[in-house]
């Protein structure tokens, strides 16, 4: 799988490692204990396509396919558990960039205590405590635990203003003495130099990049577009993310439907990132109607292509939106989503304007974020 943290995840691996020794590890949380990586799991968080090259609806599945996975993985830990508290010096930095809500909470409580070196993790959002009534109830348990443990890190790196502004609204609510936090934005180079972009008005072709979760808001986009086919607009709408339990069979369920009206909609489940690529080469521009976001990163993967994207008018979607290159629309709003998505079908002097304020952006590279992970982390 290679959503938005798992992207990231990858990202920072390959630029630390760059530069400076590096040694990924993962949590076993039946074994309670750091392991190193297999030869297998290295190669995937190095390339997570090489064995997976086709679309899945759940890409999470592709690496445990059968119901003994998990006992397999579990018996190759064991002989691979890495005691980090008697290996790390006062010259290690212990770096956390994913999200963790098992029995890590206990041993990051204790950080202080047992690791002699520089602490640091990046948080994405606090959306399961802001939002409860779109989150899927699997990423509920423990939120709290995990945003208060996230204090004895000596430095957390938010993705946004809104989100750090969130983090410290939590911790002053659960009691929680606040460590230092610094706001660094996501890098959008996808490891690559970044294609001169054409513009691609005449080919009607939206594209809408994120998981089927609530949040998202597919069924807004789906209403809104069935608004405009019904006006007698003729456009494609394609679909690209994974599917999800509890909400991905309610928005298959409408697209189902607007495919057998024969509406011109498609869903490629997730995708490797050279199918991605090509979509958004091939789109005329992007929708991303989702209600919250920690950053938004698929408005920037969007514009790095040169795609305009129509996306919210709130929190950290605006910090991302205001660089130029977006229409913005009340996400809430079915009809001003609709009129947003009508404006870039119809006004080519619009999309081309926007076009140009796209290829304008500059992008912060890799480079650029872990320059300043070093300064903000405090490693040499």
């Amino acid at each position: 799988m290679n959503t938005g943290v798992q992207r990231m995840v990858r990202g920072i691996f390959a630029a630390l490692s760059a530069r400076s020794p590096v040694t990924p590890l993962l949590w076993s949380p039946k074994l309670n204990s750091y392991c190193r990586l297999t030869a297998r799991e290295r190669r995937f968080l190095v390339e997570p396509f090489a064995r997976h090259q086709q679309s899945s609806a759940k890409p999470e599945k592709l690496a445990a396919r059968f119901p003994w996975s998990a006992t397999v993985r579990y018996l190759r830990n064991r002989h691979r558990r890495f005691a980090l508290e008697r290996a790390a010096t006062a010259r290690d930095v212990l770096f956390v960039p994913e999200i963790f809500q098992d029995n890590r909470i206990a041993k990051v409580r204790a950080l202080k205590t047992w690791f002699p070196g520089r602490t640091g993790a990046v948080f994405y959002d606090a959306i399961v405590l802001r939002l409860p009534e779109f989150t899927a109830s699997t990423r509920k348990p423990n939120f709290p635990e995990y945003v208060q443990s996230l204090a004895q890190f000596d430095k957390v790196v938010c993705i946004s203003r809104e989100v750090e502004t969130d983090l410290h609204h939590y911790w002053d609510l659960y009691g929680v003495d606040a460590t230092a936090t610094a706001v660094l934005g996501l890098p959008t180079d996808f490891g690559k130099a970044r294609p001169t972009p054409q513009p691609n008005f005449p080919a009607q072709r939206i594209l809408c990049v994120a998981t089927l979760e609530r949040r998202k808001n597919h069924g807004l986009l789906l209403e809104a577009s069935e608004q405009l086919w019904s006006s007698g607009l003729n456009f494609e709408l394609l679909l690209i993310g994974r599917s999800t339990p509890d909400w991905g069979p309610t928005v298959l369920g409408i697209v189902e439907r607007l495919v057998k009206r024969g509406r011109p909609v498609k869903w490629l489940r997730h995708v490797t990132d050279k199918v991605l690529h090509i979509a958004y080469r091939d789109c005329s521009f992007t929708v991303y109607p989702s209600v919250r976001e920690g950053f938004g990163l698929p408005i920037l993967e969007s514009l790095w292509h040169g795609r305009p994207c129509v996306c919210g008018d709130n929190g950290a979607i605006a910090e991302v939106a205001n660089g130029g290159g977006c229409l913005t629309m009340k996400s809430s709003d079915v009809n001003s989503l609709a009129a947003a998505m009508r404006e870039l079908l119809m006004n080519e002097t619009t999309y081309r304007r926007l076009f140009t304020e796209a290829c304008d952006r500059a992008f912060r590279s890799w480079d650029d974020y872990t320059n300043d992970l070093y300064r903000e982390i405090g490693a040499a």
